[in-house]
C-alpha cells in the first residue's frame, strides 16, 4: 500500500495493525494535511459484520467533538475496501509508553484525566466504547491524550435496530446484513473485547453500558500506575476467570506514593458489581481531576513564597527521618500483617498468593520468612528426565488461578504446605500437567508425538497409596479419561459384541461356564439390542457422547479394552495413578453424591501424572478378581465420597449405570503377582467368644472420664437454611488442652424442647481437613423431621486430623478420645434447655457404626441408635477395643441398615455376625438390607430411619414454635 493513492489519500507509512483494522499514515492531497487511513484488514472473515462495525465506527465517532477524541474526517471505499480518515497524531500508544514499575504520578494523573474526560463526553452522548485499553489510548508527542477506536461501540438509543433498519444499512454498505435480525454489536450472549480489561459482565456476554467502561478504564489507569495489570492469567480463560472471580488488588501495596483517595477510586470503578462502580466516566473523572489538583497545589497560589520555601526545607529536613519511618512501617507490615496472611492463605489452599506475599515480606523481615518456611512449609524436589524443564505451580483448590513459575529442573526449594497442580514444559516434549502431594517429584518427559492418543504415561516404579503392589509395576500408560460413549459406540459399530475374538474370558456364574451366545444375549440396551444398559438402538442419548460409558458389565469393558489393543488396569496400577495422597482435595471437584455422571474432564479433578475422573462419576472395573467378582474402584456419581479410597468389588456382570472404566496400555506384560485374584481373609466370629463380665468391667473403665468443666462457647451462627438454624459451638474435651467443635442443626418452625439426634460420619472426616462445609445429604431428613442433629468434630476427624502412624495403640486411644468427645457432646445437649437431653439417639454411618459398636455399650445416656453401613472387621483389634466385646453389652434398640451387595462389609461374614452379637433384646433390634452397597439409597433409609426413631424415640412435637 506504501506509495499507492486511495481516492485523494497518498499512503505514506504504516502505523499499526489490530483486529479492527490496518492504519496507515497518509497525506489528504485536497487539503494537504496529515491523515490516518485505517482499512479493513485483507481477506477477513465475517466481512459483512466487520464492515457494518467499521461503518459504525466512523458514524459513532464522528458525532464526537471533543479535543480527547479523535476526529473523523471522512469514510469511503477503494477496490472493496471500506476506510476512515481521521485525525493523525503524532505520538505512542498508552501500551508502549508504561514503564515496568509504572508511569510517575503526576504524569499518570493528568494523562488518565484527560482520557477519563473523553469517555464521559462519549457516555453523556449515549455512547459505550466497549474496548477501552491502552493501546486505544494515544499520547501526542506534546502529552495531549487522544481517544480512539470507537469500533465496539454501542449506541444506546439504538440498542435493538429493526429488521428494516438492518437490511437498509446492508444494502448501504454492499456487504449484506448482519445474519439476524439484531445488530452484530448488539446481539446478546456476544464477547467483545480485549480479555484482560473486559468488565465482568463483559466477559459473560450479559447487557452493559457505560459502567462496563468506567471497570475497563479502571484496569487501564491501575496498570499505568504500576505497570501491572490487577487481573491476570496465562490464558484467555483464566484471565476472565480472575475478573470474575479474584479480589481488586490494593493499589497501594504496589504503589506506596499513591494517594489514599486515588485507591478508593480504583476500587469503586473496580466493583463486581455495576451498581457499586460510576455510573459514567464523567464523574470518575471529576474524582480523578479533584485528585490531581491536590496533589498539584492547586488553589493555594497566594501563599507566600517564603511558607514555600520553608516547607521545602522542612521536607529535606525530614526526608532522612521519614526513610527510616516508612521502613520501620514495611518490616511491622511484614511482621504483624504479612506473615499472619501468608500461613491463612496456606491454611485456604490459596498457595500462590501465599508464596508470592512471602516473596514480598521476605525483603523487610528475612529472618521471619525464613523461619516460617522451616516451619510451615517443605521442601519440594523436582526433578525431569531430560532436565532443563521450566516448572509452574499452583494450589490444588485453585484451578483456575494463574501458574506460578519457580524455575527449571532439576530445582529444589520450599513452598507452603498443601496439594499442588503442577505444570512442565520443555521445547520439543509432550506439556504435562500433573498433581503432587510428594515431596520429591520424579517425570519423565514424553518427545512431542509420542504419547499413544488419549493418554499419559506413568513411569516405572511409580509409588503407590493404600494398597502397596507385591511387584514392581513398569512403564504403562493410562486413558487420560473414562472411555467414553463415543468411544464405546466404535466398538459396538465394529461388532464387538458378535467377534469372539473381544471376548477373551470365560463366562462365569455360581461356578458354571456360561456359553458365549447365552452370555452375549444378557449385555442389551433398552431395546434389546447389543449395547450398555442405558442405551437405546445400539446408540447412547443424544448430546451424551462425551459422557463416560456406563451400564457396561466387566466382560463388556475387557472386550473393549481388547478392541482397542489395551487393557483394563489392575488395581494395583490404577491406585498408583488415583494418588490416595490428595484424597480431600480431589474430592472438592469430584462428581459425588449425584443424580448422573458429567462430561469426561468436566471438573479439575486432576491425578496423578494428568489423569481426571478418578473420583467419582463412574466406578471403574479394573483386572483383579476377588472369587468370582472383580474390583470396581473410585466410586461412582451415586456413592458417598469416601468409596474413591475403599476397595469394592462386584458381580462382574453388574450393569449399573454407574459402572464403566478407562484402560491401559503396558510397556511390557505385568507379572502373574499384580494379576491374580486377591482375596480377602475373613475373621471367623462364629469360633470366638466375649469376655466376662468381670474382664468387661475392666475395660468399660477405661471409658470413664472426668466431667470437669464444660466451658461452652457459641462461635457462630447461620440462618440461611430454610429448614434449620445452624449454630457452631464449642467446649472443652476433658483430654489434652483440646476444644471440641459441634454444630448444631436446630430445625425451624418447631417447638422446643427438640429430640436430639447425635451423628458419628463416615471414613470421609477422617481425611477432610475442614468442618466449614459439612456434607449434610443423607442426614439432612433428621431436621426436616422437626428433630435437632448434633454432629461433633471427633478426634482424627476434620480439622482435628491426625497424622500420626495408624498403629495399634493410635487406634486404642481414638476410641477412648472418641468416647469422650461423645460422652462431653451429651454434657454440652444436657446444658440446653431448647434440647431434649432424656431422648438421645445416635446415628452412625459406616466408620461411624462400627465406632458405635463400642460407644453404645459404655455411654448409657443414648436411649435409641440406627448404625448404618456398618459391619465387623476382618482382622482381630486389641480385646479393650473389639467390637465382639462390646456388642454383647449394647441394651438398647438398634436399628442395622446395609447394602446386599456391600464388598466392604460382607452380608454372611461381617453384618450378620454383628446382628447376632448385639445384645439388645428381641423385637428391638432390626436388620435391614437394600440392593447395592456400601451406598445406601437416601429415600429408603430415610423412611426406615425415621420409623425406628418415632417408635423408640418418640415422635416430635408437631406443634408450630
Amino acid at each position: 500500500m506504501i506509495g499507492k493513492t486511495i481516492s485523494h489519500y497518498r499512503i505514506e507509512e504504516k502505523l499499526g495493525q489490530g483486529g479492527m483494522g490496518v492504519v496507515y499514515r497518509a497525506v489528504d492531497t485536497r487539503l494537504d494535511r496529515p491523515v490516518a487511513l485505517k482499512f479493513l484488514p485483507e481477506g477477513s472473515v465475517l466481512l459483512s459484520e466487520r464492515r457494518w462495525r467499521f461503518e459504525r465506527e466512523a458514524k459513532t465517532a464522528s458525532a464526537l467533538n471533543h479535543p480527547h477524541i479523535v476526529t473523523i474526517y471522512d469514510i469511503g471505499e477503494s477496490n472493496g475496501s471500506g476506510f476512515i480518515a481521521m485525525e493523525y497524531v503524532p505520538g505512542k500508544p498508552l501500551d508502549r509508553l508504561i514503564p515496568k514499575g509504572g508511569l510517575p504520578l503526576g504524569e499518570a494523573l493528568d494523562w488518565a484525566t484527560q482520557a477519563a474526560d473523553a469517555l464521559g463526553a462519549a457516555h453523556s452522548a449515549g455512547i459505550v466504547h466497549r474496548d477501552v485499553k491502552p493501546s486505544n489510548i494515544l499520547v501526542s508527542d506534546s502529552g495531549q491524550v487522544k481517544v480512539l477506536d470507537f469500533g465496539l461501540a454501542k449506541l444506546l438509543e439504538d440498542e435493538e435496530p429493526s429488521e428494516a433498519a438492518d437490511s437498509k444499512l446492508a444494502t448501504k454498505t454492499s456487504g449484506g446484513a448482519p445474519e439476524s435480525g439484531r445488530s452484530p454489536a448488539t446481539r446478546r450472549g456476544t464477547v467483545l473485547g480485549t480479555p484482560a480489561y473486559m468488565s465482568p459482565e463483559q466477559a459473560q456476554g450479559r447487557r452493559i453500558d457505560a459502567r462496563s467502561d468506567v471497570f475497563s478504564f479502571g484496569a487501564v489507569v491501575f496498570e499505568m500506575l504500576t505497570g501491572q495489570r490487577p487481573f491476570s492469567g496465562d490464558s484467555e480463560l483464566t484471565t476472565l476467570a480472575s475478573i470474575l472471580r479474584d479480589p481488586t488488588p490494593p493499589l497501594r501495596t504496589v504503589r506506596r506514593d499513591a494517594p489514599k483517595e486515588l485507591e478508593g477510586i480504583l476500587r469503586r470503578c473496580l466493583e463486581k458489581q455495576p451498581d457499586a462502580r460510576y455510573p459514567s466516566a464523567a464523574e470518575l473523572a471529576r474524582d480523578l481531576r479533584a485528585v490531581k489538583d491536590r496533589r498539584s497545589g492547586a488553589g493555594r497560589r497566594g501563599k507566600p513564597r517564603l511558607l514555600a520555601a520553608a516547607a521545602a526545607a522542612l521536607v529535606a529536613l525530614l526526608a532522612g527521618a521519614g526513610y527510616l519511618i516508612w521502613r520501620n512501617t514495611r518490616i511491622r507490615w511484614a511482621r504483624e500483617i504479612a506473615l499472619p496472611e501468608i500461613s491463612r492463605l496456606t491454611d485456604k489452599g490459596q498457595l500462590v498468593p501465599a508464596f508470592r506475599l512471602a516473596a514480598r515480606a521476605e525483603k523487610w523481615a528475612p529472618a521471619e520468612v525464613a523461619r516460617l518456611k522451616r516451619e510451615q512449609w517443605w521442601s519440594k524436589t523436582i526433578r525431569t528426565d531430560p532436565p532443563g524443564a521450566e516448572v509452574s505451580f499452583k494450589g490444588y483448590r485453585e484451578p483456575e488461578a494463574p501458574w506460578e513459575p519457580i524455575g527449571r529442573t532439576p530445582l529444589t526449594l520450599r513452598l507452603p504446605w498443601g496439594n499442588d497442580r503442577w505444570r512442565i514444559v520443555r521445547e520439543g516434549f509432550e506439556p504435562l500437567e500433573v498433581a503432587g502431594a510428594r515431596e520429591t517429584l520424579d517425570f519423565r518427559l514424553s518427545r512431542t508425538g509420542s504419547l499413544p492418543p488419549g493418554m499419559v504415561l506413568v513411569p516405572a516404579g511409580a509409588p503407590s497409596r493404600g494398597i502397596e503392589p507385591p511387584a514392581r509395576i513398569g512403564d504403562f500408560w493410562i486413558d487420560r479419561f473414562e472411555v467414553t460413549n463415543a468411544r464405546f459406540q466404535e466398538f459396538v459399530k465394529a461388532g464387538g459384541y458378535r467377534n469372539r475374538a473381544y471376548w477373551k474370558h470365560p463366562f462365569i456364574e455360581n461356578r458354571r461356564e456360561i456359553p458365549f451366545e447365552e452370555a452375549i444375549s444378557r449385555f442389551r440396551d433398552a431395546t434389546g439390542r447389543p449395547g450398555p444398559a442405558g442405551w437405546e438402538l445400539e446408540t447412547f442419548p443424544e448430546g451424551r457422547g462425551n459422557f463416560p460409558v456406563g451400564g457396561v458389565s466387566w466382560y463388556e469393558a475387557a472386550a473393549y479394552a481388547e478392541f482397542a489393543g489395551k487393557s483394563l488396569p489392575t488395581i494395583y496400577h490404577w491406585r498408583v495413578v488415583a494418588d490416595l495422597g490428595i484424597y480431600s482435595d480431589v474430592l472438592a471437584f469430584s462428581n459425588f453424591g449425584g443424580t448422573g455422571t458429567r462430561p469426561v474432564g468436566a471438573e479439575p479433578a486432576l491425578s496423578s501424572y494428568g489423569a481426571y475422573d478418578m473420583a467419582g462419576n463412574v466406578k471403574e472395573w479394573c483386572w483383579n478378581a476377588s472369587g468370582e467378582k472383580r474390583y470396581i474402584l473410585g466410586g461412582g456419581f451415586d456413592d458417598p465420597e469416601y468409596m474413591f479410597a475403599d476397595r469394592d468389588a462386584q458381580s462382574p456382570w453388574a450393569r449399573r449405570p454407574s459402572y464403566g472404566f478407562r484402560c491401559v496400555r503396558y510397556a511390557a506384560a505385568p507379572s502373574e503377582a499384580l494379576l491374580r485374584p486377591v482375596q480377602t481373609l475373613f475373621r471367623d466370629y462364629s469360633k470366638e467368644k466375649p469376655v466376662g463380665d468381670d474382664v468387661f468391667r475392666v475395660y468399660r473403665n477405661l471409658y470413664a472420664y472426668d466431667r470437669r468443666p464444660l466451658e461452652p462457647r457459641v462461635e457462630g451462627r447461620d440462618e440461611s437454611s430454610p429448614y434449620w438454624v445452624r449454630e457452631k459451638v464449642s467446649f472443652d474435651a476433658g483430654y489434652g488442652k483440646e476444644r471440641v467443635t459441634a454444630y448444631l442443626y436446630l430445625p425451624r418452625g418447631r417447638r422446643p424442647p427438640y429430640r436430639t439426634v447425635v451423628y458419628f460420619p463416615a471414613g470421609y472426616a477422617s481425611v477432610m481437613r475442614s468442618s466449614e462445609n459439612l456434607p449434610m445429604r443423607g442426614i439432612d431428613f433428621v431436621v426436616k423431621s422437626g428433630r435437632a442433629l448434633v454432629f461433633p468434630v471427633y478426634d482424627a476427624t476434620f480439622e482435628r486430623h491426625s497424622d500420626e502412624q495408624r498403629t495399634a495403640s493410635f487406634y486404642r486411644d481414638l476410641i477412648v478420645h472418641w468416647r469422650r468427645d461423645l460422652g462431653r457432646t451429651i454434657d454440652y445437649v444436657e446444658t440446653r434447655k431448647d434440647l431434649d437431653a432424656g431422648h438421645v439417639a445416635f446415628y452412625g454411618f459406616s466408620m461411624g457404626a462400627n465406632a458405635g459398636s463400642v460407644l453404645l455399650a459404655v455411654e448409657d445416656r443414648i436411649r435409641v441408635a440406627v448404625l448404618a453401613a456398618g459391619g465387623l472387621g476382618f482382622e482381630s483389634d486389641p480385646p479393650e477395643i473389639d467390637a465382639l466385646n462390646f456388642l454383647p453389652r449394647i441394651r438398647i434398640p438398634v436399628l442395622m441398615i446395609n447394602g446386599r451387595q456391600d464388598f466392604e462389609s460382607p452380608v454372611e461374614t461381617s453384618q450378620e455376625p454383628m446382628y447376632r452379637l448385639l445384645g439388645s433384646p428381641e423385637g428391638q433390634k432390626k436388620h435391614v438390607l437394600f440392593e447395592g452397597g456400601h451406598a445406601l439409597p437416601v429415600h429408603e433409609v430415610t423412611r426406615e430411619v425415621l420409623d425406628w426413631l418415632d417408635r423408640w424415640q418418640g415422635p416430635v412435637d408437631a406443634r408450630p414454635g
